[in-house]
């Protein structure tokens, strides 16, 4: 279980738990500014499970006390890169569409000037060539199962929505060119691990899992989509009603509809960590604005 904020800040937003008589409106407004200060400017990283949350909290030290909201926990930490401390806000938002936006749109309101929002974590394999164990990177991302097409609107498109969302601000293509240049001879090196690619492309999306049986349709509707879960892109949302920069860099555990002769599952103990190396390598790119060697996180 996580540490608590301070009890005053902690019942301001916990109505069940309010002491009437034990709040003091001074030690709450306190705490929120500490809290706010200390991730101004910073990166939020969102995964959904404690799995793929674990990586991160290894390599990073804590900035100030986790809090729990609603079904979202914050863990507002930085990461060590020589004399930089990188601000990171660390959210597990449970898996889910309404869980990931919720807490991504709390976490945003903590971060005044906020840098961008990564999704890190796992991924199902949706495009026939990829593997388990693939590290994707997202240019794009809509709903797998949102449907409005008898109105005249895109399959995936919500209406009054954009048909995508692209997320990525000009700025991040440089440090993203820059993190996996930085990855890549450790990439290269793993042999012991098997062969592994970085993959760009569209990230999809939904309230239901993609597997054999609807794989097909999937594959047919979104040509050349790589990827599919449940959070990417309601964050995506998020992040474009907000106009803040988003990626999604995940790994793949799962393939939606493996062929003969491929492994479908990877254990999340070997993707989350991969994950979590391509997303604090960017997250240090983004936030030094240098073209930084491997971090060699203890990973």
């Amino acid at each position: 279980m996580s540490a608590q904020i301070p009890d005053a800040f902690a019942s301001a937003f916990n109505p069940v738990d309010f002491d009437p008589n034990a709040f003091d409106p001074a030690e709450a407004f306190n705490s929120m500014f500490e809290l706010m200060d200390g991730m101004s400017n910073a990166i939020i990283i969102q995964v959904a499970m404690d799995e793929e949350l674990a990586p991160f909290l290894k390599v990073t030290e804590e900035l100030q006390p986790s809090f729990t909201e609603g079904a979202a926990v914050f863990h507002p930490r930085y990461l060590q890169v020589g004399e930089d401390q990188v601000p990171l806000l660390l959210v597990r938002s449970k898996i889910g569409l309404v869980n990931a936006a919720s807490a991504v749109t709390e976490a945003i309101s903590y971060s005044s000037n906020c840098l961008g929002v990564i999704s890190a974590g796992t991924a199902g394999g949706l495009a026939r060539g990829i593997n388990v164990g693939d590290v994707l990177i997202g240019e794009n991302y809509t709903y797998t199962d949102a449907d409005a097409t008898a109105f005249g609107y895109a399959r995936g498109q919500v209406p009054g929505m954009p048909e995508s969302y692209d997320g990525q601000a000009d700025e991040w293509q440089d440090a993203l060119e820059h993190a996996l240049a930085a990855l890549e001879p450790a990439r290269t090196a793993e042999k012991a691990e098997g062969s592994w690619q970085v993959r760009r492309g569209q990230m999809l999306a939904g309230n239901s899992f993609v597997t054999a049986h609807n794989v097909k349709d999937t594959r047919e509707a979104f040509e050349g989509a790589i990827s599919t879960d449940m959070e990417t892109t309601a964050i995506a949302q998020v992040c474009h009603n907000y106009e803040i920069p988003f990626i999604g860099v995940r790994c793949v555990s799962d393939l939606c509809g493996p062929e003969a002769d491929q492994d479908f599952h990877l254990s999340v103990d070997v993707v989350a960590p991969r994950s979590a190396r391509y997303a604090l390598q960017l997250a240090a790119e983004l936030w030094t604005e240098a073209e930084l060697e491997d971090l060699e996180l203890a990973l």
